[in-house]
C-alpha cells in the first residue's frame, strides 16, 4: 500500500487484546479467513450480527416508511438480540489486563509494540478483541516495519491484507465509536 493511500484512513489509539501468529502467504491463499486461533463459535457473534445489521438497515428504513409500528417492533426485537449477544460475548471474553495493549490503528492496518522482531514482508494472522464492545475480529496482515526501540521492544507496523469488506466495516465502526468517545471525553475535560 502506498504511503499516501495509508494516510487516507483515520488513525486512533485504541486499547485492544492482540494475538498474532506468523503465517505463510500460502496459508492465506488456502484459508480466506484466519483459522490459526482456537476460538469458540460465539467469538465472532457480535461481528456477524453487525454484518446482518448493515445488510438489513436498508430494508428496515423501507419498512419504517410504510409502517412505523412494524418498524418499532423490529427495532425492539433487534435490541433484544443485541443485548443477548453482548451478554454471551462478554461472559466468554474474559481478557486479562496483561493481554490488553494500546495500538495505533486504522482501517488499513495497525502499529503495536512487541518483544519480538518480525521480518518485513512476513504475514500474520491476527486476533483482535475490543474489550469495550466485546467485539472480535480475525484478520490477516503483512509486516511493513519492525524497529527496535530504546527499551528493547519492537515497534511493529502491519498492513491488513485480504480483509473482507464486512471486517473493514466493523473496524470502521469501532474507529468511529472510539473517536466519538475521545471527543466526548475531551469536551467533558474542557468544561
Amino acid at each position: 500500500m502506498q504511503e499516501q493511500d495509508r494516510r487516507q484512513y483515520f488513525r486512533i489509539e485504541q486499547r485492544v487484546s492482540l494475538e498474532l501468529k506468523v503465517v505463510s502467504e500460502n496459508e492465506i491463499s488456502a484459508h480466506p479467513s484466519p483459522s490459526q486461533f482456537d476460538v469458540s463459535p460465539n467469538f465472532l457473534l457480535l461481528s456477524e450480527l453487525q454484518e446482518m445489521d448493515a445488510a438489513s438497515s436498508h430494508l428496515l428504513r423501507k419498512i419504517a416508511e410504510k409502517d412505523t409500528n412494524v418498524s418499532a417492533f423490529l427495532n425492539i426485537v433487534h435490541d433484544k438480540i443485541e443485548r443477548i449477544a453482548q451478554a454471551i460475548a462478554s461472559s466468554e471474553m474474559t481478557i486479562s489486563n496483561a493481554a490488553i495493549q494500546e495500538v495505533n490503528m486504522s482501517e488499513g492496518g495497525l502499529q503495536f509494540s512487541c518483544d519480538e522482531q518480525y521480518e518485513v514482508g512476513s504475514f500474520f494472522s491476527i486476533k483482535l478483541v475490543f474489550p469495550e464492545s466485546c467485539m472480535g475480529l480475525l484478520v490477516y496482515a503483512q509486516c511493513c516495519r519492525s524497529d527496535q526501540m530504546a527499551d528493547g521492544s519492537y515497534l511493529t507496523g502491519a498492513e491488513f491484507v485480504k480483509m473482507p469488506e464486512s471486517c473493514r466495516m466493523i473496524l470502521a465502526r469501532q474507529i468511529f465509536e472510539s473517536q466519538a468517545r475521545q471527543r466526548k471525553k475531551q469536551a467533558e475535560e474542557d468544561e
